[in-house]
């Protein structure tokens, strides 16, 4: 875990460090198009009939006033299986972490803008088992995990408050994983061997930092 926010954690803060080290002006933006923006919040993610729910952490920086470059950062999970009896609960709980980065087009109306993205890079997919229980807490153990290629296609649109502020409405993506077919029945991210890549949509909402 300690290694997935630090990874985050520098994915998030590059498109600040471009903009230090960008010479482009900003009056070249306009006062509505920001140079940098900044987005966290709620991710739902849909596999096949599995549901994930989440969150994702995104920065972008702008090149010029429609195309940028992206880094996005996201975790969803899911707990299939589970049960309770007599105090004691145990069950399974799958997780899916992607690293991605890509070109980034937008345009803006006033406060507010839209944008499409392609995002290539790391999925990670997990799963492990564990067993609650009054006083001892909580054990866990990994029983598989595997990573893979990953692509995501999609956009959004963030309604603007402020110059400084927007609120993302929606971001719809296409996610697809190339885990093999063994790894991705291991992690439970498929029901059937013959699956070797995946095929999954996301549902991204939140906050936006422009800057």
């Amino acid at each position: 875990m300690r290694k997935l926010l630090i990874l985050s954690s520098v994915l998030l803060s590059f498109p600040l460090m471009l903009a230090a080290q960008s010479g482009i002006p900003q009056a070249a933006f306009g006062d509505e198009t920001p140079r940098t923006t900044i987005f966290g919040g709620y991710s739902y993610l849909r596999n096949n009939s599995n549901g994930f729910n989440g969150w994702t952490g995104q920065g972008t920086f702008n090149f010029t006033p429609h195309l940028g470059v992206t880094a996005d950062f996201s975790g969803n999970y899911r707990s299939p299986g589970s049960f309770s009896l007599l105090g004691i609960t145990a069950g399974a709980n799958q997780h899916l972490y992607t690293y991605l980065f890509g070109p980034t087009v937008s345009t803006s109306f006033g406060k507010t803008s839209v944008f499409a993205h392609a995002l290539f890079g790391q999925a990670h997919s997990s799963l492990s088992a564990g067993i609650t229980a009054p006083i001892i807490g909580g054990i866990s153990t990994g029983v598989s995990s595997a990573n893979a290629f990953a692509m995501e296609f999609g956009g959004g649109i963030d309604i603007g408050v402020s110059r400084h502020f927007a609120i993302r409405a929606a971001q719809l993506d296409y996610l697809r994983t190339q885990f093999n077919a063994t790894d991705a029945l291991a992690t439970g991210f498929s029901s059937s061997l013959g699956n070797s890549s995946q095929n999954t949509f996301r549902y991204s909402g939140g906050l936006v930092f422009r800057f």
